[in-house]
């Protein structure tokens, strides 16, 4: 269960590096001009549109981690404080507590690093995470804006009616090889509402397994509209669901806080 979380996190890694520097042109202008690049671009409208997102300097919110197993039983649950920099330069602060030990990620947009109390950990897995983690989480709490992003293919595949419990518009995400750290090394299918072009769920081939992940719940954020509960399954070539893995929650979502200054400084 921890290999294929953490395979997904660092597949999210993929689309989150991005230039600091803020663009001249209008990203809405790299999505392609046919029905892949029409889906999107409503899918982005019905979320609350591209200029509301734009004008955002800060997102924060508490996300609760619930792992099952295959009874869906709890056998793990943490709550984590993310916050994170969507100006200029994105930068990442996510904090949590196990056994009354707190546990920091740190990303200053240059260099990511997790911390056990005042302790940096530098061996390789810390090191994985605290980079996959931050750039991860902010990749799937920004979707479907980070389908605008450098180095995106997007393919139309039609609409499904035998997934879910309505017809979606079936959208595969491809990457460019130099897009990220694994860019070129996973495939995503996003998946949107026929009628409304509502996010409903997206699945995920990692090379050495698959992942669905519905969306379940949303609610407004300042006139956007946001996830706050999806289910992440074990899946399989075709598409199904094989067990319920992990149940992600966000709680207390809110934009353009007064954060400290140094925040994303690392110690």
């Amino acid at each position: 269960m921890k290999k294929l979380y953490s395979l997904i996190i660092f597949a999210c890694f993929l689309a989150s590096c991005q230039s600091n520097e803020k663009l001249e042109t209008n990203p809405l202008d790299r999505l392609p001009d046919n029905l892949a690049g029409e889906v999107v671009k409503k899918a982005i409208d019905f979320a609350g549109g591209w200029d509301n997102w734009e004008r955002r300097n800060n997102f924060s919110f508490y996300k609760k981690i619930t792992q099952v197993d295959s009874l869906g039983a709890v056998v793990k649950s943490i709550k984590q404080l993310h916050r994170y920099n969507l100006g200029n330069q994105f930068q990442a602060r996510m904090t949590w507590s196990i056994d009354s030990v707190d546990y920091v990620i740190i990303n200053d947009g240059d260099v990511a690093k997790k911390y056990k109390g005042e302790t940096e950990l530098t061996d390789d897995k810390s090191k994985k995470e605290a980079w996959n983690s931050s750039y991860g989480s902010h990749y799937v709490i920004s979707m479907p804006y980070k389908l605008t992003d450098p180095g995106v293919f997007l393919t139309y595949e039609g609409v499904d009616n035998s997934l879910f419990d309505r017809a979606v518009h079936s959208v595969k995400v491809e990457y460019a090889k130099d897009a990220g750290s694994s860019g070129g090394m996973h495939t995503w299918w996003y998946y949107f509402d026929k009628e409304n072009y509502d996010l409903v769920a997206n699945f995920l081939d990692y090379g050495n397994g698959h992942s669905l992940t519905t969306y379940e719940v949303f609610e407004d954020v300042d006139g956007m509209r946001f996830h706050n509960k999806r289910f992440s399954y074990q899946s399989n070539e075709n598409k199904e669901k094989v067990v319920l893995k992990t149940i992600y929650e966000n709680e207390e979502m809110k934009f353009d806080q007064d954060f400290d200054s140094d925040v994303f400084k690392l110690k």
